[in-house]
């Protein structure tokens, strides 16, 4: 989970949207980037290693601040087997990019009650929860 240092608009979500599709199936790596209110929770999934050096990427990247690991566990089966981002945006007549979520619109109809899972759910439900609220071990020292 981070916020963000600057607004995103939404060109450059999409360019977002586009660039991590495009990084993440090169590394192996599926999951969800939920953005709303200038924050981020993203859940990766995939090689350790790839994972990882993700999550450093984005903990060095300057958009990012406070950022936090929350959760980190081992997994047999993917649960989000294509790699998809949701943020809020017109969707009045405009084209839905490549692997945009409508989970901030319709919510999430999975089953799957685990802990990644559920933080996104309370994302979703709590876009403006205090972040400090979960200082994790993994942070960008100022």
């Amino acid at each position: 989970m981070s916020s963000a240092t600057e607004p995103f608009d939404e060109g450059e979500l999409e360019a977002v949207l586009e660039h991590a599709r495009t990084r993440n199936t090169a590394d192996g790596l599926t999951g969800m980037l939920v953005h709303r209110g200038g924050r981020f929770m993203q859940l990766l999934e995939g090689p350790y290693d790839a994972v990882m050096a993700t999550y450093a990427r984005i903990v060095a990247d300057e958009r990012h601040d406070e950022v936090r690991l929350l959760v980190e566990e081992s997994i047999h089966t993917r649960r989000f087997p294509d790699w998809s981002m949701a943020y809020d945006r017109e969707t009045d007549g405009v084209e839905v990019p490549e692997g945009f979520s409508t989970f901030l619109d319709q919510g999430d109809q999975s089953a799957d009650q685990s802990r990644p899972r559920e933080l996104l759910r309370w994302f979703r439900n709590h876009p403006m929860a205090d972040p400090t609220a979960a200082k994790g071990k993994h942070r960008r020292d100022a």
